[in-house]
């Protein structure tokens, strides 16, 4: 499926504005806070569960005194931090998971040396899997066998560890 807005929000602190404009598909428009000294609170997107491997997100900040920020996403009834640092503004950055997860919410705050210094969120999405997931062991054709073209591209593709190929249903 791709990239994928959230559906809601939760602003827990009541600190931030424009919550909304965080995921509506433009670039230039976006929520915002103004970072006290320390951290802000966390702004939580909200999405139906989905199975997801990482989270985008496009940012910028009107001081440099705000220096770092910290996105976690939720799954398994707990939040997972999956980055926490510099902050890269101007274009979409990408934020593995590590690993698909059934993925409820990512929450973003921002930390700042300085009191009441804006951060902006302008666009957040999810990176939703669907379908049938291939791991580098599992591998799956629409017809069997596959060609002596097939193979050869595939070891051409993954080196000739491979000594079995696995159908679907095996």
């Amino acid at each position: 499926m791709g990239w994928v807005n959230p559906t809601g929000f939760v602003d827990s602190g009541s600190v931030w504005t424009d919550e909304t404009l965080a995921y509506d598909d433009n670039t230039g428009t976006f929520a915002y806070v103004n970072v006290p000294s320390g951290w802000c609170d966390y702004l939580e997107l909200t999405i139906g569960a989905i199975t997801c491997d990482k989270v985008q997100l496009w940012v910028d900040i009107v001081n440099t005194q705000v220096t770092t920020i910290e996105v976690d996403v939720h799954y398994n009834s707990a939040w997972d931090n999956i980055y926490s640092g510099a902050i890269v503004t101007g274009s979409f950055q990408e934020y593995a998971i590590g690993s698909q997860q059934s993925v409820t919410a990512m929450r973003v705050r921002f930390f700042s040396t300085k009191v009441n210094r804006q951060a902006d969120i302008y666009e957040a999405d999810f990176n939703e899997i669907t379908g049938p997931q291939l791991g580098w062991n599992k591998l799956q054709y629409t017809s069997e066998p596959p060609t002596p073209n097939a193979w050869n591209q595939l070891k051409r593709d993954t080196g000739t560890g491979f000594k079995k190929l696995l159908y679907a249903g095996e």
